[in-house]
């Protein structure tokens, strides 16, 4: 099952295949498959989650400027805490927001670059890999470079919270990629297609 991701100011996402095409028979990606954000109705059930937060945390600053306290100190510092785990909630709703606006404006773009893009063979000469807590890789980025001695990185990540990555499965240096980039389109999307190193066949 391809996977994805995007990343960088002209979208640079990587998607791992089962294999690449041959050329000849190769079509461009229908989307760039970003990873999946909260729609409307998370938006809504996390925004009331964060203002039952803001308001417990209003709650309890009002409690520790009314009642008997260690010293003002304690008020103070047990205020900025409440308040920081009251506004943080807003911060990541907005970022959120703010995230899938750019993933709709890179699909969009995608789209409209699409029927011109050509694929350009090329092939990984570095890659970092982020790693979650039990070392299930959660990111990878892969540094390419293309016949012309040009490079370019592009970057894959989760698609869902749910989606498990194994170590295995992050192509290595040296590994063949197919890059899909528009002419004359230089802030378009590109897509660098790579196979995935532990399907076997």
């Amino acid at each position: 099952m391809p996977m994805t991701r995007a990343a960088q100011p002209a979208t640079r996402a990587v998607h791992l295949v089962d294999r690449l095409d041959d050329v000849a028979d190769a079509a461009a990606p229908v989307a760039l498959r970003l990873p999946r954000r909260l729609g409307t109705p998370g938006r809504l059930a996390f925004a009331a989650a964060a203002a039952v937060a803001t308001a417990a945390a209003a709650w309890g600053v009002v409690l520790l400027w009314t009642e008997e306290t260690p010293g003002s100190w304690f008020s103070l510092l047990f205020s900025v805490l409440l308040g920081a785990m009251g506004l943080v909630p807003w911060f990541l709703l907005t970022g959120s927001i703010a995230a899938a606006r750019e993933d709709r404006a890179a699909q969009a773009a995608w789209s409209a670059a699409r029927d011109s893009a050509t694929p350009t063979a090329g092939r990984v000469v570095a890659r970092r890999t982020q790693l979650a807590e039990e070392g299930t890789p959660t990111s990878f980025e892969l540094d390419v470079e293309l016949a012309d001695g040009s490079r370019l990185t592009a970057e894959w990540r989760l698609e869902r919270a749910s989606q498990r990555l194994l170590q295995t499965q992050v192509p290595g240096v040296g590994a063949v990629v197919r890059v899909w980039r528009a002419a004359g389109m230089p802030e378009a999307p590109v897509v660098v297609e790579v196979a995935d190193p532990s399907v076997v066949g």
